[in-house]
């Protein structure tokens, strides 16, 4: 018998070897899951997004549920109809209860569209964005997917690099996730990344306490993180009740100070006293704008928290202050759709994505849209901008060219979901945490 020469039996080899490999690629390829995401908006200053996976083609209803909501259907004699979204809506037994109802839509790449069927007649397959929203017909639609998936891409980027603690690097960085996550209605002490011993509300019961002994404005960037995140800090964590100032209406001495604590404030139902209203307003300067601390000069991130914590306050939006701190705002856009931190700052004016992202909000808090006139420029809108910067591993630039950055990433979050801090905590206080933190006295 005529022996193979070495040459054929390593071609042989070789054939073979990429054949299997060939089959196990295709193999693998075939059971890799579809995914889609799944958006609820229960009122036009709430929203969340939740990526799903599936091995086969699903119906809507079905994706409801792999989103992790409770949903309460009724049978009617045009389908299966979604009576209730995670609390949100009517019972089974009266479904049509409200004028208010779930509206069911997709969207084809640019814009949203009604599903002529109802959830249980649709049929989606990989790469499938569904969108839920309650309101009545014609009311406050879900915005941009893409800006949505942004969001949630990017919180995929911090739970990455979350620390075995829970936390992130210091109480700073953490206090920035916490308000982040909450923007996309999850729970702190769901917020941990697989094979960590600590969740996100771990960390903070260890921190809370002396984080708010820092003063005022950290007290307040710690309120609105802990309610739109449903975390209830542990007895002698400190609020902005605790520093303020009746004589002279100080919570902190500084627009961006006194701003962070009057949104504290209103995130815990604490009344934001009059007087610590007109401090505020007593801090505008000649362009409109508002400083961080006195002598520093007026800001774009000064301005757009001052805006909102005003609007928190109960100003009209058409109040002067308002009105100057919107035209301030105005004049600093650059042409590329983003805000920079200084407009007039000799060391550079470019945009960056932690100034376009609180000039986003203020805008959202005023009922302005961001991608709109007179917020559209020649190079974009701010979310364009905002899109501009991100990487593909989810997270965003500070400025474009300067590679990945975890504060630019956690700030742009709040943003790309269309939410602004005060609308993040509306009507989420947590009855516990005012009674039990306030009986430690005043600062």
């Amino acid at each position: 018998m005529k022996k193979t020469t070495p040459f054929l039996s390593i071609l042989l080899s070789m054939i073979i070897t990429f054949f299997l490999l060939s089959c196990f690629s295709f193999i693998a390829r075939a059971v890799e899951p579809n995914h889609g995401y799944v958006i609820v908006q229960p009122d036009p200053n709430q929203r969340w997004i939740r990526e799903i996976q599936f091995s086969s083609s699903i119906n809507g209803l079905e994706a409801l549920q792999l989103a992790q909501q409770v949903v309460i259907t009724a049978n009617t004699p045009y389908g299966v109809a979604v009576c209730s979204i995670a609390g949100v809506g009517c019972p089974a037994t009266d479904c049509f209860c409200s004028s208010s109802y779930w509206a069911y839509s997709y969207w084809d790449g640019s814009a949203w569209q009604d599903y002529g069927v109802g959830p249980s007649g649709s049929s989606l397959g990989d790469g499938a964005i569904e969108g839920w929203r309650w309101g009545k017909w014609g009311s406050t639609g879900i915005p941009a997917a893409t800006h949505l998936i942004a969001a949630n891409e990017a919180l995929d980027y911090l739970l990455t690099i979350q620390n075995t603690d829970g936390g992130y690097t210091g109480t700073s960085s953490s206090v920035e996730t916490l308000i982040s996550i909450g923007s996309n209605n999850i729970l702190a002490s769901d917020w941990s990344k697989p094979g960590n011993p600590a969740s996100l509300e771990d960390y903070w019961l260890l921190n809370s306490v002396s984080y708010s002994d820092d003063g005022a404005a950290e007290a307040g960037k710690l309120a609105v993180g802990s309610v739109s995140a449903s975390f209830n800090p542990p007895v002698g964590t400190l609020t902005p009740a605790n520093y303020y100032n009746a004589n002279t209406g100080i919570y902190a001495e500084g627009a961006g100070y006194q701003s962070w604590a009057m949104l504290g404030a209103y995130a815990l139902g604490e009344t934001i006293p009059s007087q610590a209203v007109v401090y505020l307003k007593s801090l505008q300067k000649s362009d409109g704008g508002f400083e961080w601390y006195p002598g520093l000069g007026s800001d774009t991130n000064s301005t757009s928290l001052a805006i909102q914590a005003l609007l928190a306050s109960g100003e009209s939006i058409i109040s002067s202050e308002v009105f100057r701190g919107l035209n301030y705002l105005k004049s600093a856009q650059n042409n590329d759709g983003g805000f920079p931190y200084d407009p007039v700052s000799p060391w550079g004016t470019a945009s960056d994505t932690n100034s376009t992202a609180y000039a986003i909000q203020a805008i959202l808090a005023a009922n302005q849209d961001p991608e709109a006139a007179p917020w559209v420029k020649p190079g974009g809108n701010p979310y364009d901008f905002l899109l501009s910067t991100r990487l593909p591993n989810g997270s965003l630039e500070w400025q474009i060219g300067y590679g990945s950055n975890v504060l630019a990433t956690q700030q742009a979050i709040p943003a790309l979901m269309h939410i602004a801090f005060a609308q993040a905590i509306n009507n989420q206080v947590l009855s516990t945490y005012l009674p039990v933190i306030m009986s430690t006295g005043s600062k």
